[in-house]
């Protein structure tokens, strides 16, 4: 972009929504091994109904997308975040009705259930909201608000009762949101007999009381899209997370734009909003002295200690300002977060290696969300050669396997291992890969 300031198109200011398409190094489709088994494929993960992709649950009125192709991996369902990051390579192949019906759901989702579920099959906890993300590149690929209005309403009304989910049910002392779940102490006790003792390795043998605590903070944790990790010692409940809280400023950022475009007559207070935010994150999750947005324990009173690449939201989102980006930026390779085949979603520090999100496993939303984070506030060559990273590993292990993978190991450069075996897919690696082979006009 070619300077420091937070915005993305200077049209709007800082921090505003970019109703412009974005600006590609090139357009042209060309030979590429990966982006050819992308578009031969996508067809293959989208589904028409639910039964169709093998699971007994909910109907969705439109057209959806699973991360994985069918007869290969194990996700077929519609999921929030993952699809978030694959609305990206539908853009930009072209897709753009199966992204709209993709945010249809979602919004059907929300009128009908006050909240966008994990996926249609669990509804006791949402994940991290990237709708608002996915509305704005939606309008930014059609060319503005202005070619869908009715559409461009309906999706603003949709994030509105989303936004009162997250500050209304997930609510803290600081003012700020955490994750969370509306299960049961049985509910919950059931979640650490199953994927938590299982994924964890922890002991069966404790009491059930003890097993609905345990289960409650993991539970929260599956909200964050982040299951398993160490960056809330196991007690998430208490954590007001950096990315989560990031996330909610564009929603707020959104809607003021969007209180002005249909005549809402609340702008003040979306604006209000936003920079209460932003002065709650600058206070609770920024750390002057390390230069890292970190979470928060609201419970102990102080930050965490695992420097994770969730620290980059405020910078995706545009809540940073110029100063805290640049320090930032300067941390990266200090801390040890990059390495030669991709970027680790935290540093390596004692027992990171139990759980997946965390050392040495590099996972694509979390690369494109670094990319973006630093493209956004004109650091483009530390965004070029994290993006390189990324495209590079893939185009290998592609060559390799025929696949496309859900994480990979920054120490090896192959696929990694985890709570669970590795899975091939399309999903969130597919889209990440097209966005950023487009930016960098390979």
């Amino acid at each position: 972009m070619g300077s420091t300031s937070p915005g993305v198109s200077p049209a709007f200011g800082p921090c505003r929504p970019r109703w412009v398409r974005p600006r590609l190094r090139s357009t042209l489709m060309k030979t590429n091994p990966v982006r050819d088994y992308i578009r031969a494929n996508w067809e293959r993960s989208i589904y028409r109904d639910a039964n169709g992709s093998g699971f007994r649950g909910e109907d969705l009125p439109f057209a959806y997308t699973s991360p994985c192709i069918r007869g290969e991996g194990k996700f077929y369902f519609f999921f929030y975040w993952d699809t978030y990051f694959t609305n990206l390579g539908l853009l930009r192949d072209g897709l753009m009705e199966t992204a709209a019906d993709n945010i249809r759901n979602m919004l059907w989702l929300i009128r009908r259930q006050g909240y966008m579920p994990n996926h249609v099959g669990i509804t006791n906890r949402s994940q991290p909201p990237y709708l608002c993300r996915m509305v704005e590149e939606y309008f930014a690929a059609l060319g503005g608000p202005e070619r869908e209005p009715d559409f461009f309403r309906e999706c603003a009304e949709g994030l509105r009762q989303e936004y009162f989910f997250w500050t209304l049910g997930r609510h803290t002392p600081t003012g700020l949101q955490r994750h969370g779940h509306h299960d049961t102490e049985a509910g919950c006790a059931v979640f650490y007999d199953g994927p938590v003792a299982s994924r964890l390795g922890l002991s069966k043998d404790v009491p059930e009381a003890e097993k609905a605590i345990v289960g409650g903070h993991h539970m929260a944790e599956a909200e964050t899209g982040w299951d398993f990790n160490p960056r809330f010692a196991g007690r998430c409940l208490d954590h007001n997370p950096a990315d989560l809280n990031g996330l909610l400023f564009s929603y707020e950022t959104f809607l003021t734009d969007a209180s002005e475009r249909l005549g809402w007559g609340d702008e003040a207070l979306w604006r209000r909003r936003s920079a209460e935010r932003k002065e709650r994150v600058d206070a609770f999750h920024w750390c002057e002295k390390a230069g890292w947005f970190f979470d928060y324990d609201f419970v102990q009173g102080r930050q965490s200690e695992v420097l994770a690449l969730s620290g980059l939201l405020p910078l995706f989102t545009g809540l940073a300002s110029a100063g805290q980006a640049a320090r930032v930026v300067a941390r990266l390779p200090e801390l040890e977060l990059e390495r030669g085949h991709g970027v680790a979603v935290t540093h390596e520090r004692p027992g990171c290696r139990n759980y997946q999100w965390a050392f040495p496993n590099a996972w694509p939303p979390l690369t494109y969300v670094a990319v973006e984070g630093l493209r956004r506030y004109g650091f483009e060559a530390d965004a070029e050669r994290i993006a390189r990273k990324f495209l590079s590993t893939t185009d290998r292990l592609f060559a390799a396997t025929g696949q496309l993978w859900e994480k990979t190991d920054v120490e090896t450069g192959e696929v990694a291992g985890g709570e669970y075996d590795a899975a091939p897919m399309i999903g969130w690696t597919a889209g990440v890969y097209i966005a950023l082979d487009e930016w960098l006009g390979r």
